[in-house]
């Protein structure tokens, strides 16, 4: 009753577990535990990753610890993490699970970004979660509606608050649709920031832009497109080293422009 275990390497924390009750089979060489809380520390960050699961399997002769029922990871900015079955890897210093993945914070309690995929591979030591496939994810704009995004992949880093979207990529913002290769969302405290890269196609009102990045600053008004940026607007095309659309007053800005019109 009341056990608790703990793991470190030369003189630095790797983890400690707690746990309501433990039975040890020696002859498997494994402890089953029930009512498991855990806290890994995080070498690069410095912070602390809990853990919360029903039950647990701590396998002496495999570094390994299996947390299945109800598991929870939660970093310290608050991103929840939720799934049914995941291992600790304690040689390599990471979580895997080849689970449904759900995710929301950073406030946990009136959360503004919610994401979903399947498979997890978390560098604890970095605080970098990785959703293997099938991403949908949701954010919450101050001003109104949402930014939704659909991807192959994503990757998180919970304590910059920065997420990485890859592979087929889709956002979708009030008036805005953007497709692209790789799309990465920072969250830094009241300016959030969006980059979108690699064969960019971004659609606004009546126009289709395309370039090779787009720069958009969430709940602002300008998106600044780089990189051989086109724009077609009904019969006329714009092209520029750089575009700026200001989507407040529908005005378009172009550096180094040259165009052509159709009559």
């Amino acid at each position: 009753m009341g056990v608790r275990y703990y793991e470190s390497s030369q003189g630095r924390k790797h983890w400690h577990i707690e746990s309501r009750y433990a039975e040890l089979h020696r002859k498997e060489n494994y402890a089953f535990l029930t009512d498991v809380v855990a806290e890994f520390f995080a070498k690069n960050t410095g912070n602390v990753v809990s853990t919360h699961s029903d039950y647990g399997r701590s396998w002496n002769d495999k570094n390994l610890i299996e947390l299945e029922g109800h598991v929870t990871i939660q970093s310290k900015k608050g991103y929840l993490f939720e799934m049914d079955r995941m291992n600790y890897h304690s040689a390599k210093h990471e979580f895997t699970s080849e689970e449904f993945v759900r995710m929301k914070g950073p406030n946990v309690e009136h959360p503004t970004m919610f994401l979903t995929g399947v498979g997890l591979h978390a560098d604890i030591d970095r605080e970098q979660f990785l959703l293997k496939s099938k991403v949908v994810s949701e954010r919450r704009l101050k001003n109104s509606g949402s930014l939704k995004i659909q991807s192959d992949s994503g990757q998180f880093f919970t304590d910059e608050s920065r997420s990485v979207f890859t592979g087929k990529v889709k956002a979708k913002m009030p008036s805005t649709v953007i497709d692209c290769d790789v799309f990465e969302l920072t969250m830094d405290n009241d300016e959030e920031m969006v980059v979108a890269m690699g064969n960019v196609i971004l659609k606004n009102r009546d126009r289709v832009a395309k370039a090779e990045s787009a720069l958009i600053e969430l709940n602002g008004t300008e998106i600044v497109l780089e990189g051989k940026a086109q724009i077609d607007s009904r019969d006329n095309r714009i092209e520029g080293r750089r575009i700026h659309i200001y989507t407040d007053d529908d005005r378009v800005d172009v550096e180094e422009a040259s165009g052509s019109m159709q009559k």
